[in-house]
């Protein structure tokens, strides 16, 4: 390479600093688009309006959250996926558009580790395994003696096919070695309601949704699905305790840009996130949706999100799942 073209190089890598300087400094100087890829109302859009209220508060802007629903979170993920790399329009990530989805969908229309930028891990959210309160079980072991006796006249329900919570129930029939129907309904609400009303026996839920029925009795709780017990179900013990070790299974919310963001607004947002979560009061409310805070950097973000798509994409070809969008 001659002088002259060193030099061009040189000047294109200096302008294109100059210009990402520019594009950061000062961030944000307008307002800040939070995308929920879920109906208004569930603990994923509670979360998302909760922290963006504190977060505009930190940014000094404000934060507008936006739901954009649909093909269980794909539509408003493939939308911040081909949003403007500015950090103006995030997305609210969970853990089965993020690690399951590539697995599951053949034709998914977005990389999760491609096309997004970490920002952090919100919370991790516990899950449950609860029954119709008149099955005669009062432990898992107790359900899985059950289902050998009866093998395959047991029905099992979560959030949706190919959720999180309905491949736990997927992992419990491999390790149990038991033959159980999974039942699909589409979100929480209907399946929580035939649950209770005794029309499906079994269901894995996150916590958050189904602690209202637990405390009212209208759920019987047998475990937790995580490798620590919940501070609201103390008394519950988990999985691995119930006769299956190292079961962990949890489902969590996170915060994402779409590739390409400027490392300091990755940076900026990950510091404004964080000191929002760390707050007493934002430990309470998170803990009353059944979420541990974690608030970790873009680089465990990332590593965790290999660890979990290596996860997930195991479990769902075990189970043999392949679903169409």
């Amino acid at each position: 390479m001659n002088l002259a073209v060193r030099w061009m190089v040189a000047g294109s890598l200096s302008l294109t600093a100059v210009l990402a300087q520019a594009q950061t400094a000062g961030y944000p100087v307008k307002p800040v688009r939070w995308v929920v890829p879920f109906p208004p109302g569930g603990s994923a859009d509670i979360m998302g309006r909760m922290i963006g209220q504190d977060l505009a508060k930190t940014l000094g802007q404000q934060v507008v959250i936006e739901n954009r629903a649909g093909a269980s979170a794909i539509v408003g993920s493939e939308y911040v996926a081909k949003s403007p790399a500015d950090g103006y329009t995030l997305l609210q990530a969970n853990v089965s558009q993020m690690t399951i989805h590539p697995s599951l969908y053949p034709r998914l229309p977005y990389d999760p580790l491609k096309d997004f930028a970490p920002v952090t891990v919100l919370g991790i959210v516990t899950s449950v395994m609860v029954t119709t309160p008149s099955l005669p079980v009062a432990s898992v072991r107790d359900l899985v003696a059950m289902a050998k006796k009866r093998p395959g006249q047991l029905n099992f329900t979560s959030s949706g096919a190919g959720s999180s919570t309905h491949l736990t129930g997927e992992l419990l029939k491999q390790r149990a070695g038991i033959a159980m129907t999974h039942i699909n309904y589409k979100g929480s609400g209907p399946a929580l309601t035939d649950v209770m009303a005794g029309f499906v026996e079994i269901m894995f839920e996150n916590l958050p949704s189904a602690l209202p029925f637990i405390n009212a009795n209208k759920l019987k709780v047998l475990a937790v699905t995580g490798k620590d017990h919940s501070p609201v179900l103390k008394s519950v013990p988990t999985l691995a305790e119930s006769g299956f070790p190292g079961f962990d299974m949890v489902s969590w919310q996170a915060l994402v840009a779409p590739a390409g963001t400027p490392r300091a607004v990755v940076d900026r947002l990950n510091a404004e996130v964080a000191k929002v979560l760390k707050t007493p009061e934002m430990k309470e409310k998170m803990t009353g949706l059944g979420t541990d805070v974690v608030a970790n950097s873009p680089e465990q973000f990332a590593q965790y999100l290999r660890e979990e798509t290596a996860k997930w994409s195991k479990i769902v070809k075990d189970a043999g799942i392949k679903l169409e969008i």
